[in-house]
This record gives C-alpha cells, sequence and structure tokens, in this order.
C-alpha cells in the first residue's frame, strides 16, 4: 500500500498544523500519523512529492457491515448507519470510503463542520478518493461560498483523472446550482468533452445555457440529453424533454423562423409560379391541409390549418414542402393523384358492421353513426397517404430549415401526443373496429419512430404494441430508410401504394398518374368541382360535415377566396401583432414614429438590413418593415392610420385572424 502527495495547498489542507516546506518536520509528522498496530511506513520526500509506503496492505474492510450502513442511508436512515460506519472505523481505519460515508451522513442533515473534519481523514487515507473530494467541494461552494477552498479540492480531482466526466460533472453542477457559471461552464465543457453521449453531462449543459439566456444551445444540448437517455421516465430525461419544450417555446414566442417561413412561401410562389393564400378553418379534421392550385380550378394554393393547434408557422410550413414535393414529381413528369374509388365506402361499411351494431345498442343517433363511419373512412385514408409522405416532409424541414426546428419540435410533439391519445384511449378502443384501430396504430407508431429519429423523444415505447403490428412497423421503417436518403423526385408515393396494399386498404383508393388524369377528365368534360371531391389529398374530407357544416365551410371559403394578398406582408403582421402584444401604447407609438422616419425617402420592399434602433436585435427587410410600420400604427395611432396611405388592409385583417388562433 502506497499513498503519494503533492507539496501543495491541498496538503496543507490535510495537514494544518505542520510547515510542509520544512522536510524532517513533514516526516516526522506523516510517520507519527501512519503509524499504527506497531508498524510504521517509509517516507521519502523529494523535491515535490511525498511517497508514503507501507510495510503491507492496510486497507480492510467488512463488506456485509458496509453494505448495512450505505442501505440505511440510501433510505435516510443515517442516524441508523452512523453507529455502523464508526465501528466500522474503528475495526478498519484504513479505509477511507468508510470515512467519506460517515461524513455524507453529516453533511446530509446540515452538520458541515463535522462532515469535513472526517472528509478530511477520508482523504488522509486516500487522496485519490474522487467522491470525497467531491463533497468536500461541494460543502464549501455550496454552504460557504468559499470558491477557493472548493477548487483545491475539485482540482485534485482534474489532476488525478482528467477523463473522469461523472466527477467533471458532478463538480459543474455544485458551481450550477450555487450559481457560479463561468465555473460551472470550466468543469461541465471538460466533462462534455470527455464524454459527449452522457445524458447527465448534456443536461448540465442545458441548464447552464438556460441560466446564460442562450435558449437555441440550452434546446440543442436537451435534444441531446433525451436522444442520449434511454430511460425516459427517469429525472434526466423528463428534465431535459421539459427544458427542450420551454427554450422552443420561448423561441418561438421571440419569431425565431416567421422571417425563414415568409421566405419559404416566397420560394413555393417563384416554384409553382402561383400565389399561396393562408387561412384557419375551425372545420378541419386535421391540423392542417393544402389545397393545390391545379386540383381546385384556381390560380392560387390554399393552405388552411385549424386554430385547434397553435403551431401554425409549423403545419403551414409542413403544407408548403406538400407543395414542394408535388410540384418536383409533376416536374419530372411522374407527380400522382391519390383518389378514393367510388362506390368502396358501403365496401368499407361492411368491414366495420360489428362496430357499428355496438353503437346502435348503445343508443347512438343513427346521424351521428353515419358521421362516425365517415369519418373512419376518411380518416384511415388520410393515414394511408399522408404518413409516409409525411415522413419526408418532416425530414426535409429539419434538414433544410433549421430556425423553423424549434416550433417543429413543439408541434410534431403535440401531434404525436394526439396520435397516441387516439388508439391507445380505453373509450375509443371500445368503440373502435379493432381492425382500423390496428392499422392506426401501425402508422402512428412509424411516426413515432420518426420523431424519435429527428430530437430523440420516446414516444414509441408508449404504445402496447402487439408482436405482428411490432413486426408490420419494422417492415415499413426499413421501407423508408431505404429512400430516405436519396429518394427521387415522386417516389414518396412508391411508400403510399405499398404501405396500403400491405395493411390491405388498397381497395379503397387508387394512385393515378396527373397528366393522365387530367387529360380523361378535359376529354369526358368534367367540371373542376366535379374533379375536386376525389382528388383531394386528404380524400371525401369535405363529405364528412354535417350540412350545417359544410354550409358553414362554404361561406368561410367564399368570404376568403378571391383576395389580393401580398402574403409576405401579412405573415410579417403576424409577428409585429405579437411583437407589440402587451407593450404600452406611447412605447408602440414610439416605434411608429421611428419607422416613419426612416420611410421619409420611401422603403424598398426588396433591399434588406433596416434596423430600427428601439426593436433591437433584429434586422427588417423592406417587407418586413412596412408591415411593422403599418401595425404599430393601427396599434397605437388608429385614427391617422387612412393618411399613411399604405395598401395592406386585407393583410392586417388576415394576420388579425392569424393571431387570433
Amino acid at each position: 500500500m502506497t499513498i503519494y502527495f503533492q507539496r501543495s495547498e491541498f496538503l496543507s489542507r490535510l495537514f494544518p498544523n505542520i510547515d510542509i516546506n520544512n522536510d524532517e518536520q513533514l516526516e516526522h509528522a506523516l510517520k507519527n500519523f501512519y503509524s499504527f498496530e506497531g508498524l510504521s511506513p517509509k517516507v521519502s520526500i523529494s523535491k515535490n512529492s511525498i511517497e508514503i509506503v507501507f510495510p503491507k496492505n492496510q486497507v480492510r474492510e467488512d463488506n456485509s457491515g458496509f453494505t448495512k450502513a450505505t442501505n440505511l442511508c440510501a433510505q435516510g436512515k443515517f442516524s441508523e448507519a452512523r453507529p455502523i460506519l464508526e465501528k466500522l472505523i474503528e475495526n478498519y481505519p484504513t479505509n477511507s470510503e468508510y470515512y467519506r460515508n460517515l461524513a455524507q451522513t453529516y453533511e446530509e442533515e446540515g452538520q458541515h463542520e463535522k462532515a469535513i473534519d472526517i472528509l478530511i481523514d477520508a482523504l488522509k487515507w486516500d487522496p485519490k478518493n474522487h467522491w470525497a473530494l467531491i463533497l468536500m467541494g461541494n460543502i464549501y461552494a455550496r454552504y460557504f461560498d468559499d470558491v477557493h477552498t472548493a477548487m483545491t479540492y475539485y482540482d485534485q480531482v482534474v489532476e488525478s483523472d482528467p477523463g473522469n466526466y461523472i466527477a467533471l460533472n458532478n463538480i459543474g453542477g455544485a458551481f450550477l446550482q450555487s450559481g457560479k457559471l463561468n465555473l460551472a461552464e470550466r468543469y461541465l465543457s471538460k466533462a462534455y468533452q470527455a464524454n459527449p453521449k452522457y445524458p447527465n453531462i448534456s443536461l448540465g449543459m442545458g441548464l447552464l445555457n438556460l441560466q446564460k439566456g442562450d435558449m437555441r444551445q440550452a434546446f440543442q444540448f436537451a435534444v441531446e440529453t433525451i436522444r442520449n437517455e434511454q430511460k425516459s421516465a427517469g429525472q434526466v430525461y423528463q428534465t431535459g424533454l421539459q427544458l427542450a419544450l420551454d427554450a422552443a417555446q420561448y423561441l418561438v414566442k421571440q419569431q425565431v423562423g416567421k422571417e425563414t417561413l415568409v421566405d419559404f412561401i416566397q420560394e413555393i410562389e417563384r416554384l409553382t409560379d402561383k400565389e399561396v393564400r393562408i387561412e384557419k378553418d375551425e372545420y378541419l379534421p386535421t391540423a392542417a391541409k393544402v389545397e393545390i392550385a391545379e386540383n381546385h380550378g384556381r390560380d392560387f394554393h390554399r393552405i388552411l390549418h385549424n386554430p385547434k393547434y397553435p403551431q401554425t408557422d409549423h403545419l403551414i410550413a409542413h403544407e408548403l414542402v406538400h407543395l414542394k414535393l408535388a410540384a418536383e414529381a409533376r416536374t419530372a413528369g411522374n407527380n400522382m393523384l391519390f383518389i378514393a374509388k367510388n362506390g368502396t365506402y358501403n365496401q368499407f361499411l361492411k368491414t366495420i358492421e360489428a362496430s357499428l351494431k355496438k353503437l346502435e345498442k348503445r343508443g347512438i343517433p343513427d346521424t351521428s353513426i353515419a358521421k362516425y363511419s365517415k369519418d373512419l373512412f376518411d380518416g384511415i385514408l388520410r393515414q394511408v397517404f399522408n404518413t409516409p409522405i409525411d415522413l419526408f416532409i418532416e425530414d426535409i424541414l429539419y434538414r433544410d430549415y433549421p430556425e423553423l426546428r424549434y416550433v417543429q419540435f413543439i408541434s410534431l410533439f403535440q401531434l404525436n401526443q394526439e396520435a397516441h391519445k387516439a388508439v391507445n384511449d380505453p373509450k375509443i378502443i371500445d368503440l373502435s373496429p379493432p381492425d382500423i384501430l390496428t392499422k392506426s396504430r401501425i402508422f402512428n407508431v412509424v411516426s413515432a419512430r420518426h420523431f424519435e429519429t429527428l430530437f430523440g423523444v420516446k414516444m414509441e415505447k408508449q404504445y402496447q404494441i402487439r408482436p405482428f403490428e411490432k413486426e408490420q412497423i419494422d417492415a415499413f421503417w426499413e421501407e423508408f430508410i431505404e429512400y430516405r436518403n436519396d429518394r427521387e423526385a415522386g417516389e414518396e408515393y412508391e411508400l403510399v401504394q405499398h404501405w396500403g396494399e400491405d395493411l390491405e386498404l388498397d381497395p379503397y383508393f387508387e394512385l393515378v398518374e396527373e397528366k393522365e388524369y387530367r387529360s380523361k377528365n378535359e376529354k369526358t368534360s368534367k367540371r373542376p368541382e366535379d374533379v375536386l371531391t376525389q382528388i383531394e389529398k386528404d380524400p371525401m374530407q369535405e363529405g364528412a360535415l354535417e350540412e350545417d357544416e359544410q354550409e358553414e365551410l362554404r361561406k368561410f371559403k367564399e368570404q376568403h377566396t378571391g383576395k389580393d394578398i401580398n402574403m409576405a406582408v401579412a405573415m410579417y403582421m403576424v409577428g409585429a401583432l405579437e411583437h407589440f402584444k402587451g407593450m404600452p401604447k406611447d412605447q408602440v407609438k414610439d416605434i411608429a414614429f421611428e419607422i416613419a422616419m426612416l420611410g421619409r425617402n420611401g422603403i424598398n420592399p426588396e433591399k434588406k438590413g433596416y434596423k430600427v434602433n428601439k426593436i433591437p436585435g433584429q434586422s427588417f427587410s423592406g417587407y418586413k418593415l412596412l408591415a411593422y410600420y403599418y401595425v404599430s400604427w393601427a396599434v397605437a395611432i388608429p385614427e391617422m392610420l387612412k393618411e399613411l396611405q399604405m395598401p395592406f388592409d386585407k393583410e392586417y385583417e388576415l394576420a388579425k385572424q392569424m393571431t387570433e388562433s
């Protein structure tokens, strides 16, 4: 048995009553302390090093007694564990861990001075006892606010084992809890360099950046935490998940990604040579849908979103990618249309007859049963079409539009939670046809697995799936992986067809080539409105509504059709309304006057780089500045708004509707 020391402040703290620079005094003191049972160690002192060599290994232990004491400590029974540890020390005084555990019983009860005295003995017998060093440093850092002394012990850990990421993380965590962010970052960064996959470390880095106010980094580290932590029910995972949600919510409220979304809208308008209009629709059975111009005989695309889902920017971006994929497939000459086959609805009803009879026996009205049946038919067909394509869409958003990643995370989290509930709620399970429920569950789990690959959130584990369902899920996933990184334009439709066939849902739909279908319908002189009922990507969706609901939907559409709206300005106005929300009118007025001064010589819509001193930290394009110009006057000086002569009244009304949603 050999003990090593360096001639340092650390040694002085362990032996405060001796002059460590006096070799004779030092040797005498060390021999005196370490001699027992009639044996005396050999002490060798060089320039800066001290070596204490014992004639034989003198570290002895009682495993059964120590196990009993540690179990009592784990249960919080420190007073019961203490006499056991004291007896162990009496019998085996060279065992450093016995001292360290005894010290921890006092530290847990707030007797910090007593704990320090015992820890000194622990470190005399093993100066490399990391947990004793960390506990000593924690006491000085947390309870005595003595950073200098704490560092004396913490640095011993780093010097003896610079790759001990767990110890480094614990040190960083202690400084983080005491609010010493620079020191916390010093140790947590070293821990992260040593092992970036350890979830406790990335969580510490996330919480550190949260306190520093860097929400982007806080989000990134939180995602790393939930990706690497396998125990989804544990505290580390749950804290990381909440941190990711909180950081993302903060960034979304700060309008992060808004400018990216506006640019994306303009990108799609250039790509398709058609305007994109965005409207809310509270009747939608889904979060959002896109009405492609060509499918509706219009000269504009329309994206509808349900105000029930607040993460509007992600829903809009998702539907924009639908437009992008369709445009790319059209350019490649292989765009397909998803069509519900005529006459197959009655065939579907026969397959769920047992479930419908159960509803009849419970006294459910026929009209409600009819609507339920139609919703079920439309819903499973929506999943057939959307699930495989949505995987590619979310990949594209994650990869190509990182500023939208925060709203994407929140939105997908909500959508996956609802998807889980839809196939696991006992009431739903009781009423739903088992075959349709199984197929829906398979689609939902595939989506949950994909969400985990993007952000690490482990929602697949929440599903109770049977072996045959797992087999089908794995098969779908393997096929998606084959296409994932080298998908050609239009190949996503192959997965739609294959997955529909594998689940025996292909009798209810068909995929037809767009050119062929449109040519056929032109020859038979079908009216566009007749074709629309069949070629929506969400098949027969509007037909699922009751007559009064259809009438309300028709009125809403008429009110919002044919508007000459600058969508870029409208989207920026949404951001402006959010920015001014809750702000005193005088403050808004000051901003309005500053922008008015900027606009004396005109505002170029295509120019970028405008700055507003009273809105620090933001750069304004011309359109964004015009939007804030209009909204600031509309909020603070509405009586003078007409004098600006800015033609954005319709954009402002649309922005208010979107903000309310």
